[in-house]
C-alpha cells in the first residue's frame, strides 16, 4: 500500500513537468479517471523500464490522451492531502480494478512455476 501511495506522489512530482498551464476547473481529475491514468502509467513504466527518455515522451502522450495536465494531478493529490479520508474510497477502487488482474498474473506465474518444476 505504501508503494502505491509513493507511486502516486512520484507521478504527481515528475509527470509532465513542462505542462504547467492552469487547467480549467471543469477538467477536475476524478477517482475513476485517476485509476485509468494510473493503470496506463503502470503499463508504460513496465514497457519503458530501461528507457527513461522514451518513458517521459510516452508519459506526455498519455497525459494528453487522457486530457490531464500536471496541474490536474497536483490538484488531485493536494485534495487527497487535505482530505485523507478520500484515499479509502480510491484505494478500494484500485484494489477492485487491480485485484482481478493481479489474481490472473499470480495464477499464470504459479502455472509457469509448476511447468518449470517438472
Amino acid at each position: 500500500m505504501k508503494r502505491l501511495l509513493l507511486w502516486c506522489l512520484l507521478l504527481g512530482a515528475v509527470g509532465c513537468a513542462t505542462d504547467k498551464q492552469p487547467a480549467p476547473s471543469s477538467s477536475k481529475l476524478s477517482d475513476k479517471k485517476f485509476i485509468e491514468l494510473f493503470a496506463d502509467a503502470m503499463e508504460l513504466h513496465r514497457h519503458y523500464v530501461h528507457a527513461p527518455d522514451s518513458l517521459l515522451v510516452a508519459r506526455k502522450k498519455l497525459f494528453k490522451r487522457h486530457g490531464i495536465t500536471q496541474v490536474d494531478i497536483e490538484k488531485f493529490l493536494k485534495d487527497r492531502r487535505d482530505h485523507p479520508e478520500k484515499w479509502d474510497a480510491l484505494i478500494a477502487l484500485i484494489q477492485q480494478r487491480f485485484g482481478e488482474t493481479a489474481g490472473r498474473e499470480i495464477e499464470a506465474f504459479r502455472k509457469a512455476t509448476k511447468k518449470g518444476e517438472k
